[in-house]
């Protein structure tokens, strides 16, 4: 990965801070490989897996990528291609994969809705069968890569007795009628992963746009989950390391006694240690992705730790800079928290992770 990082130092050494989705730089990471990494060889793909996705990822991040870039890569690798190559047909996979693999279509997965956010009680996207076929209407909400996806992975409930196993998923083309993409204009970090509103008005879908089978939805959505909150921040696990790095610095050039009180050392240290917590359970999670394992209680405690500890190091980094953080010099200590505090939302918020976390560990406690 030492050349993605090299990489990523000379492409993106003079490029300002993205304020929209970077279509440049999509193609300079697709060229590079980044989308074939964990996605089948038969389709396009390398086949390595977690590990070596989000060991790019960081890199990625170490050599100077934009957060916001980063969050849609992982949207479209974790949110779409990989529960794609997870439960497609081999016709699916065939249609869509080399798209994706190949970055030429941006995927986007469109499961939170305005009123019930994440919660499959409260889904109100349902599926009807009328005598033009199978139709979806409903409201997604704060889809990342909405704006430029040309595919959705939508989930729906088809089956409305069977609570959230009557949720079934979908792949639909943006070009689908009845489709509409409502760009959310402005958020207050993470501009380069542009969110959006998808409304579905009767979209009529073939049968053949079932990913899986009718019911699994929520076997669909948990693949997604459990790489998404694996992986989706590795990369700003790499930007906050840069970013220590170069705080170290600016800090050790302004000369004087300023790094001898422990008050400074002590949070360069924090920030350390911190980061590298986060990254043995990035680690973790993905090792055991790629060992075949189902731990969704791993990835959800990978999720919580790193979005978490990101936070923390942000705000200790804009503190150590005080007012050059402030003023963007030599880097935008500001940004880079706002972008983080994104982290925080993603693939599930802190009280989602740890409400699925306390579960697991009351399903292993004997009942009295």
């Amino acid at each position: 990965m030492l050349h993605a990082e090299d990489w990523a130092r000379t492409a993106f050494a003079d490029r300002q801070p993205s304020t929209k989705f970077d279509h440049a730089a999509w193609r300079e990471l697709a060229r590079d490989g980044l989308f074939r990494i964990a996605l089948p060889a038969a389709y396009g793909g390398e086949g390595h897996g977690a590990l070596a996705v989000t060991s790019m990822l960081e890199a990625l991040g170490r050599g100077g990528a934009d957060r916001g870039l980063l969050m849609a890569c992982g949207a479209h690798v974790f949110g779409c291609g990989v529960p794609i190559a997870a439960h497609a047909t081999p016709a699916q996979a065939e249609r869509w994969l080399p798209a994706l693999a190949g970055g030429d279509m941006v995927g986007a997965l469109a499961v939170t809705e305005p009123n019930g956010g994440s919660t499959f009680e409260r889904m109100a996207t349902r599926v009807t069968t009328t005598k033009r076929g199978i139709e979806i209407t409903g409201r997604k909400h704060l889809v990342c890569n909405a704006p430029e996806c040309r595919l959705l992975v939508v989930l729906a409930e088809q089956y409305p007795d069977r609570g959230a196993l009557g949720l079934t998923a979908f792949l639909v083309p943006r070009e689908t009628a009845g489709l509409y993409i409502e760009p959310i204009v402005r958020t207050s970090g993470l501009a380069g992963a542009p969110l959006g509103d998808v409304v579905l008005d009767g979209c009529v879908i073939a049968e053949d746009a079932i990913l899986g089978r009718p019911g699994a939805g929520l076997r669909v959505f948990m693949t997604a989950m459990k790489w998404e909150r694996c992986g989706l921040l590795a990369g700003f696990l790499g930007a906050a390391e840069r970013d220590l790095q170069r705080s170290a610095e600016l800090l050790a050039a302004r000369g004087g006694n300023l790094l001898r009180h422990q008050a400074v050392t002590h949070k360069l240290a924090r920030i350390k240690v911190r980061l590298a917590t986060a990254r043995a359970m990035l680690r973790q999670a993905a090792a055991s992705i790629d060992a075949g394992h189902d731990d969704h209680t791993l990835s959800a405690m990978a999720k919580l730790v790193i979005s978490e500890a990101l936070v923390e190091c942000a705000q200790d980094t804009a503190r150590l800079l005080a007012g050059a953080g402030w003023t963007g010099t030599p880097f935008d200590a500001g940004s880079a928290l706002a972008d983080t505090l994104g982290g925080l939302f993603a693939s599930g918020t802190s009280e989602i992770l740890l409400d699925l976390i306390g579960r697991s560990i009351m399903a292993g406690a004997p009942s009295q």
